[in-house]
């Protein structure tokens, strides 16, 4: 199949917009062939001169040994070679050595039309054609004259025409170079930012069940009655149970990418995370901490598309957490959800009691959550900003997410 014209187009382009002397590097094997061919045609002019000459090719030696830094140019520019050659050809008319002049015209032409800038190798055809021309003047008969212009002509415009189909040829190569280079950086793009997400997942799991697991425990034993024992091992049980199911969640996401072989059984459903249900989850387990709390869901919840309710189901979460780790027992929060016609918010407020701040007991806080928050806000076109507001309580605003 041939390749897109327009993806073609951005390596030639590219290579287009280069200077006037702008061009590629030769093969090495073709500049082995080239420089053979032109040392065989230009040992059999001289060796011609030698025999049938009464005197020493003199011009034709000199002639040569420019030829010679032409090829040795090809090595190192194309262009400047081919602008060596040109001058070569106009020296060639001067002295003996058809074979020779013919043969390096036809390479030029055909150097030229594969490795220079358009610029460039159209006025080299341009001035060969005005070189066969001056060759067709160099010879006396007339009709073997026109025959040699004509014959000159259509033997630039083939080795033209050679090198452009395989300029093409190059061009479809590197640009099919490039873009598997491409698809491959987008690949580790996408395996970098899936790495991420599962990272960022794991991390709200663990840190929201193993904080209200730890929040629990701490707090019957400070109230130290066997009611307070039992409630803290059935919420204890709870939140294990639902950091399992999320850890198996993530599981079933992994295998459905072929990332993980199907060694476990059947895992809960995604709908599992609607924002709904974790909001009425997420403030049974604030109250069971003590924590009083108020929440309010607005707009149609169901008509979130499921990445953008399981994003928001994920930043509710760390939001809590962080309501557990630092309000303390006594402390109020107020939870906001807004889906609009098109965008969708979310503010989580709560104040935080002067002795848990000093307190010796507080989890330690690393700012990943935060950090996950904001990702996930911004992977939809959201902002998510955290801070203390006017009345001296944290804040937590998520604004802008698109609703899918």
């Amino acid at each position: 199949m041939a390749p897109n014209a327009e993806s073609v187009g951005s390596v030639v382009e590219k290579f287009e917009s280069g200077g006037f002397w702008s061009c590629r590097d030769l093969n090495k094997w073709l500049l082995i062939i080239v420089t053979l061919a032109f040392g065989i045609a230009l040992g059999a002019d001289v060796l011609y001169e030698l025999i049938y000459s009464d005197g020493a090719p003199v011009a034709l030696a000199v002639a040569g040994i420019i030829s010679v830094g032409c090829i040795v140019l090809l090595w190192v520019n194309v262009a400047f070679a081919v602008a060596t050659g040109l001058g070569m050809l106009v020296v060639a008319l001067f002295v003996d050595g058809v074979v020779y002049s013919i043969l390096l015209a036809l390479l030029l032409a055909g150097l030229a039309a594969l490795s220079t800038t358009k610029r460039f190798r159209r006025l080299t055809l341009g001035l060969l054609m005005l070189w066969s021309v001056g060759l067709g003047i160099s010879v006396d008969d007339a009709p073997l004259s026109a025959l040699a212009v004509f014959g000159m002509a259509v033997g630039l415009l083939a080795a033209y025409g050679l090198g452009s189909s395989f300029r093409h040829t190059a061009d479809e190569s590197l640009q099919s170079t490039r873009d598997l280079q491409q698809v491959k950086q987008r690949h580790e793009q996408a395996k970098a930012a899936e790495r991420k997400s599962i990272a960022r997942d794991l991390h709200d799991i663990v840190a929201h069940d193993i904080t209200i697991i730890a929040m629990q425990s701490r707090a019957a034993q400070l109230r130290d009655t066997d009611t307070a024992y039992r409630e803290a091992i059935r919420v204890i049980g709870d939140s294990s149970r639902a950091a399992l199911n999320d850890l198996r969640r993530m599981l079933d996401l992994l295998k459905s990418e072929n990332i993980l072989d199907d060694a476990t059984g059947p895992m809960s459903s995604a709908s599992e995370l609607e924002i709904r249900r974790g909001t009425e989850l997420f403030a049974k387990q604030l109250e069971g901490l003590g924590i009083a709390v108020r929440s309010q869901l607005s707009g149609e919840a169901e008509q979130l598309s499921r990445s953008v309710g399981a994003a928001l189901y994920r930043m509710l979460q760390e939001c809590t957490t962080n309501v557990a780790k630092y309000a303390g027992e006594g402390a109020e929060c107020w939870i906001q959800i807004d889906v609009g016609q098109e965008h969708v918010a979310m503010c989580v407020t709560n104040t935080v009691r002067g002795s848990t701040v000093h307190s010796g007991h507080q989890l330690s806080a690393s700012g990943t959550g935060l950090i996950g928050v904001r990702d996930r806000a911004e992977a939809f076109g959201g902002r998510a900003e955290a801070g203390y507001n006017d009345q001296g309580c944290w804040e937590v605003r998520v604004t802008g997410m698109k609703r899918s």
